[in-house]
C-alpha cells in the first residue's frame, strides 16, 4: 500500500519499488488485506510478489523510506545502504504501525495514515533528488528510482 501511495505522490518521473526485510516472506503474494483496500480505490495489487531488500543492489537506489526506525536499523545493516538516504515515514510519531494483526478496519486506518504521511516524504524526495541517480522506497522499505 506504501508504495501505492507513495508512487502517486511522486508521479511518473519516479519509480517506486517495494521490498521487505523477511527473507522468508519473499516471493509471497500481497496480504488480502492490502488488496481489499486498495481494490476499493481501483489500484490491483493482486499480482504483486514480495521480495527481500537483500537481493537488492542498494547502491542504485537514492532514497530508502522505511516504516518505523527498528526498520530503518535493520536496512542500514545491508550492504550499499546510504544511511542519509534512510527516511522514516511518520518519524516523528514512531512511523507506520503494522495492521496485520488489527483486521480490514487496521489496514483501512494503515492507509489513511500513508495518505497524510506520504506527500510529505514525496515533498523531501521530489526537493531533493538528483536527476542523474535513483531513488527508494520500500514496505519495510520503499524503493524510489528517477525515470
Amino acid at each position: 500500500m506504501m508504495k501505492e501511495v507513495l508512487q502517486h505522490h511522486l508521479g511518473a518521473g519516479f519509480v517506486v519499488e517495494s521490498a521487505g526485510l523477511s527473507k522468508e516472506l519473499a516471493g509471497s503474494p500481497a496480504n488480502h488485506r492490502s488488496v481489499a483496500c486498495m481494490k476499493d480505490r481501483g489500484v490491483d495489487l493482486s499480482r504483486h510478489v514480495s521480495r527481500w531488500i537483500g537481493e537488492l543492489d542498494l547502491d542504485q537506489y537514492q532514497w530508502i523510506v522505511c516504516v518505523g526506525h527498528a526498520e530503518a536499523d535493520k536496512v542500514r545493516l545491508f550492504p550499499g545502504a546510504d544511511p542519509a538516504s534512510i527516511l522514516v515515514a511518520n518519524e516523528l510519531h514512531g512511523g507506520i504501525l503494522d495492521p496485520y494483526e488489527l483486521g480490514l478496519d487496521g489496514y483501512r486506518d494503515c492507509l489513511a495514515l500513508l495518505d497524510e504521511v506520504m506527500p510529505q516524504i514525496a515533498q523531501q524526495i521530489s526537493g531533493a533528488s538528483s536527476p542523474s541517480k535513483s531513488d527508494i522506497w520500500p514496505f519495510a522499505e520503499n524503493e524510489i528510482r528517477r525515470r
